[in-house]
C-alpha cells in the first residue's frame, strides 16, 4: 500500500478503529476523525495532533485527505462517506485497511466467538517481551502497551472479528479460532452460516501456514476437514487430547500453575498471573502460535507470568474492603467463565453481579441462555439493555424485567435494578466488606463500575462499605 499522507476515521473511537490511530500516527501519517458516541479524545491522541469532530458533517473533510477509513457501524449514509465519494477519495473499512496493514508483514490473526481480545493480547504481550517488536491492533487495552503499537519487527497481530464478515478482508499467514458458537445473529441468519463464514476465515490462511483450533470445541474442529492449512495444531484441557496442553493444572486465588507441553518435547513450568481456566486455554492458544513465530518455550512462560492482563477482562479496579471488578462480558458463555474464575479465586464473601445486557437482540435471542448463567450468581443485579443496532421491533420485545423473572425460576436471587442509580442504591443495601462486585457488558456499564470503584462520584459508597462491614 503506497503511504499516504493523511488519514481520516469515521467512527475513531470505536474499539477496533481507535486502534489505527497510534500506528498510522507511527509512520508521519497525519490523522483526523469524528465520532458521535460522545466520548471525549483521549489524552493520548490529543498529545499526537490527532483532530476529531464529535459530529459527523462534511466539514470535517478536507481535500488534503488520502484515504477514509469507517467503522462498519457507520453506513454509506454517512456525510463524510458521501463526501469522500464525490471527491474521489478511495473509502475504506476498517477491516479492509487492516488488512492491508497486515498485508505489508507476517499476519497472525486471532478469531473466535469468545477469548479472542485476551489471546491476541497474550499473543502480541509473548512477541514483544520476546524481543520480535511486533505491530498489533486489538479490541482490548494491555497496560504499558495499549491496543495498539507500530513495531519494527515482521508480525502483525491483529484480532479478527467475525462481525459484518470483517475478518474476510484479512490474509492471515498463522490464525487461531478459539471457539465458535451462536453469536452476532443480528448479522448472521444462524449457526450454519456463522460456520461457513468461519471456513471461508480459515481458508485464507495458506498451505504453508498455521492453524491452530480448540480441541475441546466441535464446532471450531467441524472446520479442520476443509482447510487448506496443512499445519493443524490444537489445543485442550483434557490430557488425552490436543498438540498442547496445561498438565499438572492448578488453578485458584489470581492466577493458575500448569506445565504447557507442546509439540518436539516442549514442556515448560508456567505461572499465569490471571485467574480462570479459559484463560489457561488463551494461553495455550497464544503459545502456539508464538512458538511457530519464533519464540522458545522458555520465553513464551516468562512473558506469559508478567501478562499483566487486558482492560476490562477481569479488570479489578478496587480491593479493600470490596473487590470491584470489570468485565466485558456479554454473552451467556462469557458470563460463565467469569463467575467460574471469580468462584476460583475464593472471595471470602459473596459474587455479587451487576448486569447490562448489551443489545435486546441479544437478550431476546439468549434470554434463557443468559438466565441459566446468571443465576450462579449470590446475588444478580439487572439493569435496562444497552442499544445497539437494535431494531425497534427488538425494542418492543424484551425487557431486563423479563430477564429477572427467568433468573428467579431458576432459583437465582435477583434484582430488577433499571437504572444505575438503581443499581447503586441496592449495592448499598447489600454488599459487606469481602464481598466481589462484577461488573458485566460491553456497554455503558463500565462506567458505574469506574464510579463504584472509588474513582471520582463514588467516594462516599466506598467509605460507606468498609463502614457497614467493620
Amino acid at each position: 500500500m503506497q503511504k499516504p499522507g493523511k488519514v481520516h476515521l469515521v467512527g475513531m473511537l470505536g474499539t477496533g478503529v481507535r486502534g489505527l490511530v497510534s500506528i498510522l500516527r507511527a509512520r508521519n501519517i497525519h490523522v483526523s476523525g469524528s465520532d458521535s458516541s460522545g466520548e471525549s479524545l483521549p489524552l493520548e491522541f490529543q498529545r499526537l495532533g490527532v483532530e476529531c469532530s464529535p459530529v459527523h458533517e462534511e466539514a470535517n473533510l478536507g481535500s488534503d485527505v488520502d484515504f477514509l477509513v469507517h467503522t462498519a457501524a457507520v453506513g454509506d449514509d454517512n456525510a463524510e462517506i458521501r463526501k469522500a465519494r464525490r471527491l474521489g477519495i478511495p473509502v475504506l473499512k476498517y477491516s479492509e485497511f487492516l488488512g492491508k496493514l497486515m498485508g505489508e508483514g507476517r499476519g497472525l490473526a486471532v478469531a473466535g466467538t469468545h477469548g479472542k481480545t485476551t489471546t491476541s493480547s497474550m499473543t502480541s504481550w509473548i512477541l514483544y517481551s520476546a524481543g520480535k517488536d511486533p505491530s498489533f491492533v486489538i479490541g482490548g487495552r494491555i497496560p504499558q502497551l495499549g491496543s495498539s503499537r507500530q513495531g519494527k519487527g515482521r508480525d502483525f497481530v491483529a484480532e479478527a472479528c467475525e462481525y459484518d464478515r470483517s475478518f474476510l478482508q484479512l490474509k492471515p499467514e498463522a490464525a487461531v479460532v478459539t471457539n465458535v458458537e451462536e453469536e452476532h445473529l443480528d448479522c448472521f441468519k444462524d449457526m450454519e452460516e456463522i460456520l461457513g463464514v468461519f471456513q471461508q476465515f480459515i481458508n485464507r490462511v495458506p498451505e504453508t501456514g498455521l492453524l491452530v483450533l480448540n480441541a475441546d470445541d466441535p464446532q471450531t474442529m467441524s472446520l479442520a476437514p476443509a482447510a487448506v492449512c496443512r499445519n493443524i495444531q490444537t489445543f485442550s484441557l483434557d490430557p488425552t487430547v490436543g498438540d498442547w496442553q496445561a498438565s499438572q493444572l492448578r488453578s485458584g486465588g489470581l492466577g493458575a500453575a500448569f506445565i504447557l507441553t507442546g509439540p518436539d518435547g516442549i514442556r515448560q513450568r508456567v505461572e499465569l498471573g490471571i485467574p480462570g481456566r479459559h484463560n489457561v486455554k488463551n494461553a495455550l492458544a497464544a503459545a502456539a502460535i508464538c512458538s511457530w513465530a519464533g519464540v522458545s518455550a522458555e520465553k513464551i512462560s516468562e512473558a506469559l507470568e508478567s501478562f499483566p492482563g487486558v482492560h476490562r477482562r477481569f479488570e479489578i479496579l478496587a480491593r479493600d474492603p470490596v473487590t470491584v471488578i470489570d468485565d466485558y462480558a456479554h454473552h451467556p458463555t462469557e458470563v460463565e467463565a467469569l463467575l467460574g474464575a471469580a468462584r476460583d479465586v475464593g472471595f471470602s464473601g459473596k459474587v455479587i453481579g451487576v448486569f447490562q445486557p448489551h443489545q435486546f437482540s441479544r437478550l431476546r435471542q439468549m434470554l434463557d441462555a443468559f438466565a441459566e448463567a446468571l443465576a450462579g450468581f449470590d446475588e444478580i443485579l439487572v439493569t435496562k439493555p444497552y442499544k445497539a443496532r437494535d431494531s425497534r421491533e427488538d425494542q418492543a420485545a424484551v425487557n431486563s424485567n423479563m430477564l429477572t423473572r427467568e433468573i428467579e425460576l431458576r432459583g437465582g436471587t435477583v434484582s430488577d435494578t433499571p437504572t444505575f442509580g438503581d443499581a447503586r442504591a441496592r449495592l448499598d443495601e447489600i454488599v459487606l466488606a469481602g464481598d466481589a462486585v462484577i461488573f458485566m457488558g460491553a456497554g455503558s456499564v463500565t462506567v458505574l463500575a469506574s464510579e463504584y470503584a472509588g474513582k471520582p462520584g463514588a467516594i462516599e459508597i466506598v467509605g460507606k462499605l468498609s463502614k457497614v462491614g467493620a
